[in-house]
């Protein structure tokens, strides 16, 4: 009988483990994901971005965020048709992980305890597949990344094909993404080239130029036919990750840093365990860029969930690099000690236990798969799920508003969908990532030429931004066009004129700061604006694109006594902003729509953190 051959139940047992370990990886793998309406900051840009697709917006024309046209298929909502449709693209990229999984556990030869090793970095770095309600890209990303070692170490070269394929995706769900995922593929390609020479590889170098290059184009064209949307698109999007630097800036703490640190020396001590330099140099360059991007967007915004994203991102490269570690006898006790101290370490970033655990041992989605059938039911289930009576929109401004067309200018505004009016989006969906001219210029221009009859406003603000300042141009044509027509306990409701405020501004005086960053405001006639222009200087720049931008702030000095200090993005200054009636509070700015602006109200000085002897305009009205 087959089980008395010598080393057949032995054989039996490890393939039981390995099939035990495929499925562990399937379900920490698993992408299923849908969300009812909430109420808070990424909730708000979800629903969004759900709204513009069910409304047919275009990309790069109409919309601009961090994700691209397919963004909407990692986080649906029951908005449309996007439910069906993203549950039908998320069975389809299980199917696809499935086939890369069963691959490496069944087809590539690798041993089974470097795989139970990998499964466990894999089971760590499972919340960088549910980040902030994104991480479908991530998972992509993963599994090319697993496609691409396996093809280093075995070959196959329908293993280079999907992964190139899946390269060739991420431009169309998140620029970030794209970038890590290209960025891998051409150190995996110099790598190539460094251990075979060109002669031999000119196939793979033209595969690697071709393949993901029409995945993108080809779902581009499909999703934005429009050559502006595209170029658009690609415009806003290199826009919104150059200045992610400064405008997103957030510090934190010196411990996660050196965590960070150690968790990066780690990773080199695990390539250093590699027999070949050829295998050490193809993980380095393979890795190096994608690291150093997870790196800058877990740490240039340094605040928790951001940096347990970098450690997930680890996590995967230890357990990429543990496939070909040797872990046999005695050698097998360095590479399980490094990656006990980074067990440890991350354990010490860990967030939320529970969630984490979920996410770990693959139970989440387990859970949120099963619930996903029958679509009718969790579509009323999305649909019956409350929202927060503390976020919902005041009463009287909802009946103001009535069934006309109304925007938002708050962080959150979910709000307008609960409480069923007819919104409109601006092409920067959130306004606080509007944050180069170029982007606060576009929701500008939908002001002035597409603006809704009412704006509402709720004064809330990000990083203690001035919200004014914020934006210049956008809020520069709101003032022109829009009056306060009510001022609620949480709300104020702007309403649209007949014809701007003012027509033009023209400047009227050029001064430049002090010492101490400091300007006057002089009154001249009416409202006065100000724009200032510095150089930010060479070490700023080189800073701004290895880590982040310094943290900026303005000091608004009123003639009654007051002061308020507020954040600010040094690149929006060079744009007009109102200076003498510039508001800070809720109150403030109803006043300033209603034209009540009191002696109170005035800001006779205003000071720059960072900005010496820098040139300054005073711009008035020209009615």
């Amino acid at each position: 009988m087959a089980d008395s051959v010598p080393g057949r139940p032995q054989k039996t047992g490890l393939e039981l483990a390995a099939k035990a370990l495929f499925l562990y990886v399937i379900f920490v793998v698993c992408p299923i994901r849908y969300w009812p309406l909430g109420d808070n900051i990424d909730q708000t840009w979800r629903f969004a971005l759900n709204y513009a697709h069910a409304q047919g917006l275009m990309q790069g024309t109409e919309v601009i965020f961090t994700t691209g046209p397919l963004g909407y298929l990692c986080f649906p909502q029951h908005i449309g048709s996007n439910l069906g449709q993203a549950l039908l693209f998320q069975s389809a990229l299980w199917l696809v992980l499935a086939f890369v999984f069963a691959d490496l556990f069944f087809r590539a030869s690798f041993t089974l305890r470097n795989l139970a090793l990998f499964s466990l970095c894999l089971g760590l770095a499972a919340d960088l597949f549910w980040f902030e309600y994104m991480g479908l890209e991530n998972l992509l990303l993963a599994a090319a990344l697993v496609l691409l070692v396996v093809y280093w170490f075995r070959g196959g070269v329908v293993r280079l094909l999907l992964a190139l394929v899946l390269v060739g995706v991420l431009p169309l769900i998140k620029l970030t993404a794209a970038m890590m995922g290209f960025s891998a593929l051409l150190g995996f390609l110099v790598a190539r080239v460094w251990a075979l020479g060109v002669r031999k590889l000119w196939g793979e170098i033209l595969l690697a130029a071709i393949v993901p290059a029409s995945v993108a184009l080809g779902l581009a064209i499909k999703t934005m036919p429009a050559k502006s949307a595209l170029m658009a698109y690609l415009k806003g999007s290199f826009d919104t990750v150059s200045g992610f630097s400064s405008a997103m800036a957030k510090e934190g703490s010196g411990f996660e840093m050196a965590g960070a640190l150690f968790g990066l020396a780690l990773v080199v001590a695990m390539v250093l365990l590699l027999k070949s330099r050829t295998d050490a140099r193809f993980y380095c360059l393979t890795l190096a860029m994608p690291l150093f991007i997870s790196f800058k967007h877990g740490f240039v915004r340094q605040d928790p969930l951001h940096v347990n994203e970098f450690f997930c991102f680890l996590a995967l490269a230890i357990g990429l690099i543990s496939l070909e570690v040797d872990l046999s006898g005695r050698n097998a006790r360095r590479p399980i000690l490094f990656t006990g101290l980074f067990v440890a370490l991350w354990l010490a970033n860990v967030q939320s236990i529970s969630r984490t655990a979920a996410e770990s041992t693959g139970l989440r989605g387990l859970w949120m798969t099963l619930r996903a059938v029958p679509l009718s039911q969790l579509e009323q289930r999305l649909d019956a799920t409350p929202f927060p009576d503390e976020s919902r929109l005041e009463p009287e401004i909802v009946q103001a508003i009535g069934t006309a067309p109304v925007a938002s200018l708050s962080i959150q505004f979910s709000n307008l969908a609960a409480a069923g009016l007819q919104t409109k989006l601006y092409p920067v969906v959130q306004r606080y990532a509007a944050y180069t001219p170029y982007l606060d210029s576009l929701n500008a221009a939908w002001i002035r030429d597409k603006g809704p009859r009412f704006l509402v406003f709720d004064g809330d603000r990000l990083d203690v931004r001035n919200s004014w300042a914020e934006t210049p141009a956008m809020w520069l044509e709101v003032y022109k066009w829009y009056d306060l027509l009510l001022l609620g306990p949480k709300n104020l409701l702007l309403e649209r004129r007949r014809s701007p405020r003012f027509s033009s501004l023209k400047v009227v005086q050029q001064t430049q700061t002090d010492q101490n960053g400091s300007f006057q405001l002089t009154p001249v006639g009416d409202a006065v604006f100000w724009k200032m222009n510095c150089d930010s200087g060479l070490k700023r720049q080189i800073e701004k694109t290895l880590f982040r931008g310094p943290l900026v702030f303005m000091n608004i000095h009123r003639a009654n006594g007051t002061q308020r200090r507020d954040r600010v993005i040094p690149v929006m200054l060079a744009t007009p902003v109102l200076g003498n009636y510039l508001p800070g509070s809720l109150r403030q700015y109803a006043r300033l729509f209603e034209g009540k602006v009191s002696g109170a109200d005035i800001v006779d000085q205003i000071s720059i953190d960072h900005s010496r002897n820098c040139s300054v305009e005073l711009l008035a009205e020209i009615r």
